[in-house]
């Protein structure tokens, strides 16, 4: 009996743990719980049939004794009295036993719930494991979702700006090569002998590439720059002034500059010549110009403005 019991206890031992027990200890608690209540109602069966036994055992002697009473009475009283004393210390053993069994069956059965109650307890703690460790599976999947989602965003926002700069970048480029590209050239004459005083005019124009302004350029005499670039000017001025001066400008900026001999008397007929490189941006002007008012011959006085890059 007692190694039954030490069976049973064996078989519904659960091993302590964390929240983290795994599917096999649950259901080996559960297998041991099973084999607990088997074996209680084997045990059961046992007892009840034990004790039916023991009891018509019992009621088969004593009805032998009073047999022996009724049939022969001259039987020594003292021994029946043996006798009888005899079948009731037996009687009191199997109590004494029988009591025994039933605590041995009270204390199986307690253990019994506490198995149930501690698979229960362990099925539900396992549950509960699982659950919370599946909702920080799927948050921390969230939170690396909008990590991700982020740095795309940002990636996508640099790259963008990047291009937007390479675009610009491009258009820059594309749009100084179309310049680079153009031709700008233009050759004029004055048309009469003329005092200036101020900028030179040009009205004859002999070339022109490029110019878009040719009118305002016929009138003032000052070129307007539509494209810029490097520009190489060439003029040159015949006049019979003595000492003559003109100058090369860029926005009233003096750029080069000549002048004819100073002669004493009057020397006739002399030519001045200019020559320059200028760099040009959009809107700027360039012009002759001289110091004071001077005669200026006909048809030997010209200027020619080229975009060399």
């Amino acid at each position: 009996m007692k190694n039954n019991i030490i069976v049973a206890r064996s078989a519904t031992t659960i091993w302590p743990g964390s929240l983290g027990y795994s599917t096999s200890v649950v259901t080996a608690a559960v297998e041991a719980h099973d084999v607990l209540q088997q074996r209680f109602k084997l045990q059961e069966s046992d007892i009840t049939t034990f004790l039916r036994n023991k009891s018509v055992e019992l009621e088969k002697k004593i009805s032998v004794i009073e047999q022996l009473k009724t049939i022969n009475q001259s039987l020594d009283l003292h021994n029946v009295q043996n006798e009888i004393q005899q079948l009731q210390q037996k009687t009191s053993i199997l109590k004494s036993n029988q009591n025994a069994r039933n605590q041995d069956f009270l204390a199986l059965y307690n253990m019994t719930l506490m198995s149930d109650k501690n698979v229960k307890d362990q099925f539900i703690q396992f549950e509960s494991h699982q659950n919370l460790t599946f909702e920080n599976v799927i948050s921390k999947i969230r939170n690396n979702s909008k990590q991700i989602d982020y740095q795309l965003d940002m990636l996508t926002h640099k790259i963008n700006a990047s291009l937007k700069n390479v675009f610009s970048k491009m258009n820059m480029l594309n749009s100084q090569i179309g310049e680079n590209s153009k031709k700008v050239a233009l050759t004029a004459c004055t048309v009469a002998d003329k005092v200036i005083n101020g900028a030179v005019t040009f009205p004859k124009i002999y070339t022109s590439v490029g110019i878009t302004n040719q009118a305002a350029f016929q009138s003032t005499g000052k070129f307007v720059c539509d494209v810029p670039g490097l520009y190489y000017i060439s003029s040159y001025i015949r006049t019979n002034e003595n000492g003559f001066e003109f100058y090369l400008m860029k926005n009233n900026v003096l750029k080069s500059k000549s002048a004819t001999t100073a002669w004493p008397g009057n020397p006739g007929y002399s030519t001045s010549v200019i020559t320059a490189a200028v760099d040009v941006q959009r809107n700027d002007e360039l012009y002759l110009k001289t110091s004071n008012s001077y005669r200026i011959q006909y048809g030997y006085s010209c200027i020619t403005v080229i975009k060399v890059k």
